[in-house]
């Protein structure tokens, strides 16, 4: 394909079958992500120690804050604009690549004053290091949003298996000959430099005649109401880490680093990919409320079919589970964060979609006053729990999602545009207790298991997963969706039933 075929109008024909292709590709090059998440997690766990991840997790929020800034949400608006021509989408590239470079010579000079703030001599390198992956990914961010716009969802696996791969390889590979820190700064550049030169070449898109940025007014409007919202979202999703790695230092934050990748990360490998389909298709058939409406239910039936039972029997079995994969007992401290950050991503399993309706519904602005409340909650419920250390931020994060950010979010979102709350609530209900019913058999159950760990582990995933695709059953919506799930098709037949 053509660099040309990458703007113009967005295509319509044969949609159907450009988003049955993504879901097969798209699945499995996450479930391939997914697995390298586990191996990273397992092998550098026992390479390198909780003081190192904890040091590279101090820096993590700088550089997520700083990435924020080279892409602006230009990106999202790159993927949803109707018409779309070569010179507009240099001059995106030539904004991200600008703001790139000089938040990453910001990042550098911040660096003596992140360790001081921490007392660790050692950030100030390592966040030098780390700087670079800025620059890298902006320069990737629009290829990688074309091929998302023209749904190249084939070429996007590709770039994102292949830079996992080298990232974790070049990791590994460091910290055998040199265990420290500095293998996690390795992975991060090496996977960026990788993802970049191979987004350049998917393409074959070279950015050449820019318009007057007078003439991207309406991207840039776009993505401010975007950027607002992942603004906040990131303060939400670190102030954590920030916290509790000043209040408690690098070991409890190494702790809580690992549950948190262990258990959110994966849930968003998952999540990201459907949403990378979702938002294009979805941006077709805005002005189609039907089938707007059933296109959205039908995948988070899918969605919540796939992530829930995951997240119970990871919440369930994580006493055995986390000493099993980490490598010994000094890891099990890290249980207790682990399973309250489990009751947080029960509930993201449904919230995580809706940025979805927002973006396709190009309501950016709305988007970005929730996120607004969403940081205010979350900071105010770190704070609450920070007295009692890492696991009591993780109980806070849980159990504030779902009294305060879950039901306000549904409401938001459901106020105007083709999904209303009740769809939602209708949707989801069935899930909710489907887990809760599969929890009280486990529960029951328990006496009865195996005792070693992995026989244990096999008998806790067969419970949980049987007793929940039990209870799933009772509902009509959920024989709907395992009967979609037969086959392994799911999106196909639901994209049928949505006549997309």
């Amino acid at each position: 394909m053509s660099a040309d075929a990458l703007f113009g109008e967005r295509p319509t024909a044969a949609l159907k079958q450009r988003a049955v292709r993504g879901a097969f590709v798209a699945g499995g090059s996450q479930g391939a992500k997914v697995v390298l998440q586990f191996i990273s997690v397992a092998v550098l766990a026992r390479l390198l120690s909780p003081h190192d991840f904890g040091l590279v997790a101090m820096i993590t929020p700088l550089i997520g804050f700083s990435l924020l800034f080279q892409d602006f949400g230009l990106t999202q608006a790159l993927v949803t604009s109707p018409n779309l021509t070569q010179p507009e989408a240099a001059r995106i590239f030539s904004i991200n690549l600008m703001l790139s470079c000089g938040v990453a010579v910001i990042v550098g000079l911040c660096s003596p004053i992140l360790a001081h703030i921490y007392k660790e001599p050692a950030i100030m390198p390592l966040t030098i290091g780390l700087a670079s992956q800025i620059v890298l990914a902006a320069a990737a961010a629009s290829h990688l949003a074309l091929l998302t716009r023209s749904m190249r969802f084939s070429s996007l696996a590709c770039i994102e298996v292949a830079a996992a791969v080298a990232g974790l390889f070049a990791a590994i590979t460091f910290a055998w000959f040199h265990a420290s820190p500095w293998a996690l700064v390795v992975q991060s550049a090496t996977a960026a430099f990788v993802m970049m030169l191979m987004a350049w070449f998917m393409t074959k898109w070279r950015p050449h005649d820019a318009v007057p940025l007078v003439q991207v007014r309406s991207m840039l409007h776009f993505g401010m109401g975007m950027t607002t919202f992942n603004l906040t979202n990131f303060l939400s999703r670190n102030a954590d880490n920030v916290m509790i790695g000043w209040s408690r230092g690098p070991l409890e934050l190494g702790l809580y680093d690992r549950a948190y990748k262990l258990l959110l990360f994966p849930l968003q490998q998952i999540n990201r990919p459907i949403g990378a389909i979702m938002v294009p298709v979805l941006s077709r058939i805005v002005d189609e409320p039907e089938r707007y409406r059933a296109a959205y239910r039908r995948t988070l039936q899918i969605t919540m079919l796939a992530t829930v039972p995951g997240m119970l029997f990871l919440i369930v079995s994580a006493p055995v589970l986390i000493p099993f994969l980490l490598g010994g007992q000094r890891w099990a401290a890290a249980v207790p964060i682990f399973m309250w950050l489990g009751v947080a991503g029960l509930h993201q399993t449904i919230s995580n979609t809706f940025g979805w309706l927002f973006v396709s519904q190009r309501r950016s602005s709305e988007y970005a006053r929730f996120g607004i409340f969403s940081t205010a909650t979350c900071i105010a419920a770190f704070a609450a729990g920070l007295p009692w250390g890492a696991q009591g931020v993780a109980a806070a994060y849980g159990i504030s999602g779902i009294v305060m950010r879950l039901p306000a979010i549904i409401w938001q979102v459901g106020r105007s545009g083709p999904v209303s709350a009740r769809d939602i609530i209708a949707t989801a209900a069935p899930y909710a207790l489907a887990a809760g019913i599969a929890a009280l058999v486990w529960r029951l159950a328990f006496p009865i298991l195996p005792h070693a760990a992995f026989p244990h582990l096999v008998a806790t995933a067969a419970v949980t997963f049987a007793a929940f695709l039990g209870a799933i059953a009772m509902f009509s919506s959920g024989r709907s969706a395992l009967r979609e799930a037969v086959g392994v098709l799911p999106l196909h037949r639901l994209l049928r039933k949505s006549s997309i």
